[in-house]
């Protein structure tokens, strides 16, 4: 049975600045072995929350605050967990870490939590559907994948609002170059520069055709806003993609 740790105090080690509005936190793991599978997601609890000039708790708010955050990092990097977040309007514990946290702020971490992971025993191949950043998991995947050199290809479809929204573009594009069995492809909602060759528009069923594999060979994973996740799940199976 996997181990699930219980407010494992971690120290931050770097916040990793992705785009204007999304960024990664990393948290040093000091030698401990803390297991999981690409994909999962661990609780980050506050206790307490850290006030300063620019951040003060006001409205009766609760000073403790927990939040799930899927993981980034590869279960093989022993040096750092790594979680993906985005700041939103509404989101007041991202954009607390996003301006409040720094290197050797701790954090407790519990987890990990999920039925959400990479199958690696599967023996179809590995199709990849995120928006936003709900690239956190799947880049677990993905990294996991490419270390572990497993013998299957991976196809990834991401999408964002702009080319300079899409998180860990570099790293996606270095991995594709290196690795023939690693394709990815970028669908943006607003084109924002004229050289753009990618897909346009949300993720439905035509562009997951045009991505070029055989369908019923594929397992698929899909992370991102609820009705980008059902939408897609009914474009899949209008495909002819089994549940």
């Amino acid at each position: 049975m996997q181990q699930v740790y219980r407010d494992k105090e971690l120290e931050v080690s770097e916040i990793k600045r992705l785009t204007e509005d999304s960024y990664a936190v990393r948290f040093n793991l000091n030698s401990f072995n803390f297991c999981y599978l690409p994909g999962q997601f661990v609780m980050l609890k506050f206790d307490p929350l850290i006030e300063n000039g620019e951040f003060k708790v006001l409205n009766g708010i609760p000073k403790t605050q927990s939040r799930a955050y899927s993981m980034s990092s590869s279960p093989l990097n022993t040096e750092f967990l790594e979680i993906t977040s985005k700041t939103t309007p509404d989101g007041f514990i991202s954009d607390y870490m996003a301006r409040i946290l720094i290197p050797g702020h701790i954090v407790k971490v519990s987890g990990p939590y999920g039925k959400f992971f990479l199958d690696e025993k599967s023996n179809f191949d590995v199709f990849l559907i995120g928006a936003g950043s709900g690239i956190s998991p799947l880049m677990s995947m993905l990294r996991y994948h490419i270390e572990m050199k497993l013998n299957k290809n991976v196809t990834m479809l991401f999408c964002n609002k702009k080319f300079s929204d899409i998180i860990w573009y570099d790293e996606l594009i270095n991995i594709q170059e290196k690795n023939s069995n690693f394709k990815c492809f970028f669908s943006l909602t607003q084109k924002d520069h004229d050289d753009w060759n990618g897909f346009e528009g949300r993720i439905n069923g035509e562009m997951i055709k045009n991505c070029n594999v055989e369908l019923k060979n594929q397992i698929f994973y899909i992370c991102g806003p609820p009705l980008m996740v059902d939408t897609c799940v009914k474009d899949l199976k209008e495909l002819g993609v089994e549940d």
